[in-house]
């Protein structure tokens, strides 16, 4: 424990996370379909948002997906602000923070794949607390997320991304009444 309180476990992915999560983005930023492992995919075309008021549109539209309040019930609303500079986005507190400088296109904190990613550790805050930032729980629990907002097609490369780099993926526990993760059985 330090003088400011418990320490936060390492975040030792914290790097290959974001490097798999830039391949993952750049697939999306094309969409259509693609071949993956001699499997045809139809793969969703990131959404890219203007403003603020957009992504906070997004983001609490994402929070009223059935599929979301199901796995991440009682999870608070989050705020969605804009950061100065075109630095990196954060999370912290129940608020995202996002870099949104720049003409619209050149805005790269404006994409979907950057807002998945900030409520994940929002989701993970409250479904995992005191775990790293970029740990097996975080990558889990982003991979379920995308699943139920992009589809399956999006999951399984964001989850083939984390296992080309070598970065842990934590499975859910079902909880007892709840519905099987897509793929198990309960």
């Amino acid at each position: 424990m330090s003088r400011r309180g418990p320490l936060s476990p390492r975040d030792t992915h914290r790097s290959a996370v974001y490097a798999a999560e830039e391949q993952w983005s750049r697939q999306l930023a094309r969409g259509g379909a693609i071949d993956f492992f001699g499997s045809p995919l139809q793969v969703p075309m990131e959404r890219r948002f203007a403003d603020v008021a957009s992504v906070q549109r997004y983001v609490d539209d994402v929070l009223s997906l059935i599929g979301v309040i199901t796995r991440w019930p009682a999870v608070p609303p989050v705020r969605v602000r804009e950061r100065a500079g075109t630095g990196r986005a954060h999370y912290s507190d129940g608020v995202i923070a996002l870099p949104l400088a720049g003409a619209v296109g050149e805005r790269w904190a404006a994409r979907e794949s950057v807002v998945l990613h900030e409520l994940t550790h929002h989701l993970v805050a409250h479904a995992h607390p005191g775990v790293a930032a970029h740990g097996p729980e975080f990558c889990g629990e982003e991979v379920l997320l995308v699943e139920v907002v992009l589809g399956p097609e999006a999951a399984l490369l964001l989850r083939a991304a984390f296992d080309g780099a070598g970065i842990p993926v934590a499975e859910r526990p079902v909880r007892a009444g709840s519905a099987a993760p897509p793929g198990q059985a309960r």
